[in-house]
């Protein structure tokens, strides 16, 4: 018997997950999370959250934290020919019409 692997989870969406929170993420949280560098963090959310996938991001400076950055609830259309079309419904975001993300 055989079990069909779960999909997996790559670093775009963990970002995207952490960013969608109530709490937001701070570049060192997700330098963590992804096991990346600083300047790897925002170069993701520069060049292929906000150019490439045409999310927009927002950010806000907390006394404690720092700047918090988040992505608020959006239906999403990509800018790129090689991107596709994301929408968020029930709680997960789906990709096209044939792939869906758990983030």
């Amino acid at each position: 018997m055989t079990t069909a692997a779960s999909p997996r989870q790559t670093k775009l969406q963990t970002i995207i997950y952490m960013l969608r929170r109530d709490e937001g993420a701070t570049i060192a949280e997700i330098a963590a999370a992804t096991q990346w560098r600083a300047h790897t963090v925002r170069g993701a959310m520069s060049g292929a959250l906000k150019k490439r996938h045409g999310l927009k991001i927002t950010s806000q400076l907390d006394a404690i934290r720092g700047r918090i950055y988040r992505l608020p609830d959006t239906k999403v259309m990509f800018k790129t020919t090689r991107a596709a079309h994301y929408t968020y419904a029930n709680g997960l975001l789906v990709l096209g019409r044939t792939e869906t993300l758990n983030v």
